[in-house]
């Protein structure tokens, strides 16, 4: 289960458009600042994935969609942190409980996100 729950959340990414300008990466104090307390929109197959980042470092999210692809897990929490210029997340059941990292970057109202492992997506 926890296989296709990597698998779902990667082909739940949509790859970042080639030729669009990159804008530099989001710092730490601005990627808390745009997490702390919001709830985020990733761009996925089936619609947005809303994951709610709390203040206090947890983060949780809801997707009757997600379930079709997790095995029938529709709602997760985890964790999340700043290190560096990046914010790092580990879900409790999807991606395998890994931790993973990611760059941002933002152009217009658009974020533009790549992980430590190759994918890239955006977010609003």
């Amino acid at each position: 289960m926890r296989r296709g729950v990597s698998a779902a959340l990667a082909t739940a990414t949509v790859m970042a458009s080639a030729g669009v300008a990159i804008a530099d990466n989001l710092t730490g104090a601005e990627l808390h600042a745009l997490l702390a307390g919001r709830t985020i929109y990733i761009s996925a197959p089936f619609g947005s994935l809303p994951i709610r980042y709390n203040p206090g470092g947890t983060m949780i999210a809801k997707s009757r969609a997600m379930a079709i692809y997790s095995g029938g897990v529709g709602e997760d929490r985890g964790t999340w942190r700043i290190s560096g210029n990046q914010f790092c997340q580990r879900w409790n059941i999807w991606q395998s409980g890994r931790e993973q990292c990611f760059s941002v970057s933002r152009t217009g109202s658009t974020l533009r996100w790549a992980s430590n492992d190759g994918m890239t997506g955006t977010a609003h």
